[in-house]
């Protein structure tokens, strides 16, 4: 059970690099949003608290943490923001703003605004050379906790809930000799 575990997640975490790296040098055009009244005070997927000051954003497949630039394609107007939530989930649309988000691109009186998507240039890392993607984590959704963690995090949550129901049950592993 624990191999299997620990695969699954090694293989979330290949997959939520693979393609970070995929979509991290591309662009996108679509329609965007902005977060409603409503949602102001919630928690988003990345287990933070959703603030309608905050330059956030929720997209589809960038990892959480990924800085992006959105551009009003009526009026060139750009807005620097971070991936904290995933969504949207309609047709034909990439990306739902943070209100300030959508008020400093001026989308607030449309809604619904054409908008190109790029994500903000990467540093170079000094001892590899490899990029590093700024402000980037790979996270895992465990669905034990109903929350998004590191693979670390996601190990001991798994070693601890196995030496806890081995304690509240009393086992004990025994090996076979041969």
């Amino acid at each position: 059970m624990k191999i299997r575990h620990f695969l699954m997640g090694l293989i979330a975490l290949i997959l939520s690099i693979t393609c970070a790296e995929a979509q991290s040098h591309s662009k996108s055009v679509g329609n965007a949003t902005y977060y409603g009244q409503k949602f102001h005070g919630r928690r988003t997927s990345d287990g933070s608290v959703y603030h309608r000051d905050s330059l956030t954003c929720a997209h589809r497949t960038l990892p959480f943490g990924t800085m992006i630039r959105v551009r009003n394609m009526a009026n060139g107007r750009e807005v620097v923001v971070k991936v904290t939530d995933r969504g949207p989930f309609a047709r034909g649309r990439i990306v739902d703003l943070s209100y300030a988000a959508a008020k400093k691109i001026d989308m607030i009186q449309a809604g619904v605004t054409r908008v190109e998507v790029v994500p903000v240039k990467q540093k170079k890392s000094a001892d590899s050379g490899s990029t590093i993607p700024t402000g980037q984590v790979p996270t895992l959704f465990d669905f034990n906790a109903g929350d998004h963690c590191s693979l670390y995090t996601w190990m001991q949550r798994r070693t601890a809930q196995s030496t806890q129901t081995r304690d509240r049950e009393g086992l004990t592993y025994l090996v076979p000799l041969r």
